[in-house]
């Protein structure tokens, strides 16, 4: 039913008036305003639409939901047809609320049954999205970690570590990390000579490694340390800071930390998933 609607050019409007009128809050969560929503549902008049809103509060009622989750009341200052403003009420509301308003809504409305396959399509999107969402924030991570290396290499550079000795300098941070070197740390998870760390590593220990490489780029620059010696040491005592942290705050060991799906395969999936039809 649903991609039969989305196929019906006359519906096309409605669904893509709500995509428009969608909101993000600063956490990512989508939301939709009630007076903004109103008319594209149907509903010209304000006061028609307030018991469709109550209709979806008592059905999240229940669904043992409190209803202030989803349905948010808030202010607005409305125009009156002499021109003056005065203040009047909104909500916020969340996907669920909206889904819930179209499917309390009046059935024989085109604009509702426009609304219902919108937001039908929009839950399936979302599960697609959070089965994918930990997938696309390892991939992420992997590109922000080769990016912080370029950033704090570049920083060794500067305060005079040659090109002979970036491996050196990049391996005290493993030594402060995990308490050892590169090379001992890939033996002891089992990684391939030709394997790379981060190719392998999982978002709590890509995280760590991008948290420290740019702590140590800042640290470089802003102490003015100058010397390849005393970059190695900064590098490596930063490392160990950053260990205890990681050690204090998860109680795991970073050198204990599992080993993570190749990241080729992961970007194999995501690249797959980009595939998939556009978005209603």
């Amino acid at each position: 039913m649903a991609n039969e609607i989305i196929n019906r050019p006359e519906y096309r409007l409605t669904m893509d008036r709500l995509e428009a009128l969608k909101h993000l809050s600063a956490e990512g969560n989508e939301y939709w305003l009630a007076r903004e929503i109103h008319e594209t549902l149907g509903y010209l008049v304000w006061d028609k639409f307030e018991p469709v809103l109550e209709r979806a509060r008592e059905a999240l009622k229940g669904n043992a939901i409190d209803p202030s989750q989803h349905i948010a009341q808030t202010s607005k200052m409305l125009k009156l047809g002499s021109g003056a403003m005065r203040q009047g009420i909104d909500y916020f509301l969340s996907r669920a609320a909206c889904s819930l308003i179209a499917l309390n809504g009046d059935p024989s409305k085109p604009e509702i049954a426009a609304a219902q396959a919108y937001f039908v399509v929009q839950a399936r999107r979302m599960e697609i999205q959070d089965a994918r969402s930990d997938d696309e924030k390892r991939v992420e991570l992997r590109d922000k970690v080769a990016q912080s290396h370029r950033i704090v290499s570049r920083a060794a550079q500067d305060a005079g570590v040659n090109s002979k000795m970036q491996g050196v300098f990049h391996d005290a941070k493993y030594q402060g990390l995990y308490n050892m070197s590169l090379h001992t740390l890939k033996l002891k998870k089992g990684l391939g000579s030709n394997e790379q760390l981060y190719d392998r590593a999982g978002p709590m220990e890509l995280s760590m490694h991008d948290f420290q490489m740019n702590l140590a780029a800042e640290s470089l620059r802003k102490e003015g340390i100058r010397g390849e010696q005393a970059a190695i040491r900064k590098n490596k005592q930063i490392a160990a800071e950053v260990r205890r942290v990681v050690i204090d705050q998860t109680k795991s060991l970073p050198e204990a930390l599992p080993l993570a799906e190749p990241i080729k395969a992961v970007r194999k999936r995501v690249e797959a998933q980009k595939k998939l039809p556009p978005k209603v």
